[in-house]
């Protein structure tokens, strides 16, 4: 079953390349992307520190005008 989409947020990150090296390699040798190889890294270190997200509300849905039948 596919995830629902949500908005992503874009981040710049400075690391020395030795770590980008590690990064890649990481990535690639599990076949994912850099970004989803950093949320999973990400993930399992806040689930090691008992962390969890903070639940984000659902989008809040437009209210639809009603049209005026004459």
């Amino acid at each position: 079953m596919a995830r629902p989409k949500t908005k992503t947020e874009a981040t710049t990150l400075k690391m020395t390349p030795e770590v980008r090296d590690l990064w890649e390699r990481c990535a690639a040798t599990e076949h994912r992307s850099l970004t989803n190889m950093f949320e999973v890294m990400v993930r399992e270190h806040a689930k090691k520190l008992h962390l969890a997200p903070i639940p984000t509300p659902p989008p809040a849905v437009k209210a639809v005008k009603p049209i005026d039948k004459k």
